[in-house]
């Protein structure tokens, strides 16, 4: 009878024990399909090729704001940026594109989820023109102001003359 009390209280101990340690850990899921970032000009749709990329990812927002996983990365010529197998397998991520004006509002607080990305794409908001991206599956597309364009935008200014 002892016996049996020792095992069952053994087996209680146990059961508790697991579901307390169940419930603070995460166990990453490894996911070998790609995912892409895409820099479009917002105007117009075109790729961005050389635009300097910050990724940021992890498990909650705290791992954002402490960028515990960071990685900086360059465009290529169809502006996309491919994420590290140790980014795409974390389920939060932020982008910033360095000096360049993000066509989305607070973009840099922003948190995408990796499943959605991973399994329906997904794209910012794009507040520069009326260009819209189809979204597609393992592709995050953010808009952003074209450096040329930031430079068209300005107005030429008048040569000062000295004569009256």
């Amino acid at each position: 009878m002892n016996r049996m009390l020792s095992i069952g209280a053994a087996g209680l101990a146990v059961l508790i024990a697991c579901a307390a340690c169940a419930a603070d850990e995460v166990f990453p899921v490894v996911h070998n399909e790609p995912i892409a970032v895409r820099v479009l000009d917002g105007k117009n749709g075109k790729p961005q090729p050389q635009a300097h990329v910050l990724l940021v990812a992890g498990y909650d927002r705290r791992d954002l704001k402490l960028a515990m996983w960071r990685e900086e990365a360059v465009t290529d010529l169809a502006g996309e940026v491919h994420l590290s197998g140790a980014l795409r397998n974390l389920p939060l991520l932020r982008v910033e594109i360095i000096k360049r004006h993000v066509c989305a509002p607070d973009a840099s607080d922003a948190a995408a989820s990796v499943e959605r990305i991973r399994r329906d794409g997904l794209s910012e908001t794009n507040r520069c023109g009326a260009y819209a991206a189809a979204d597609t599956p393992g592709v995050f597309t953010v808009f952003v102001k074209a450096a040329n364009t930031a430079k068209q935008d300005r107005p030429a200014k008048a040569p000062i003359s000295s004569k009256p």
